[in-house]
């Protein structure tokens, strides 16, 4: 959100930073198209550009929580960075990753609230999670999703459908 005022201060048509799994999205590409976007794939955290599949976006945040880069692994268990409050213990909720999408023209901190999201929507899990989407998304900060399951599914909301492209080698089913 600072990076943004400080583009707008400065009056920068476009730009593309990422911050790990924070990416903003300002503007469009040099040759007017929208900024591709990438979503890494959990199942090939290791591999450079090894993508569950691309977003298209302008003027907007796109933050991905993740349990497949920040772990350890102790007696054959991994144990990753993203808690569940409930039990004190790494989310087991049957999501891999979460990305949220928001509008950069958002009120109040829309960066902050798509980082704040994706590791909440992480700990809630797939239903949840669409479910806290589908009662905010006619609200002033509505958002979108794109989540992705242990079981090899990447579920995207309709606000994402046409600025979505599924990278067919990731071996993901798109839902």
């Amino acid at each position: 959100d600072k990076i943004l005022e400080v583009l707008r201060e400065y009056e920068v048509p476009r730009a593309n930073i990422s911050l790990g799994g924070n990416v903003l999205a300002w503007g469009d590409r040099p040759d007017g198209t929208p900024w591709r976007i990438g979503i890494q794939d959990p199942a090939r955290a290791g591999e450079q550009n090894a993508f569950a599949g691309v977003l298209n976006l302008t003027d907007s945040f796109a933050v991905t929580s993740g349990g497949y880069q920040r772990y350890f692994e102790q007696d054959g268990k991994t144990y990753h960075h993203i808690i569940d409050p409930a039990t004190g213990y790494p989310a087991d909720s049957g999501l891999v990753s979460v990305t949220v999408v928001a509008d950069c023209a958002l009120p109040e901190y829309p960066g902050t609230m798509c980082d704040a999201l994706s590791t909440a929507l992480f700990v809630m899990g797939e239903e949840q999670a669409l479910d806290f989407w589908r009662f905010w998304k006619s609200s002033k900060t509505p958002f979108e999703l794109v989540l992705i399951t242990e079981d090899g599914r990447v579920v995207v909301t309709e606000g994402l459908a046409d600025r979505f492209t599924l990278d067919k080698s990731s071996g993901y089913k798109l839902e």
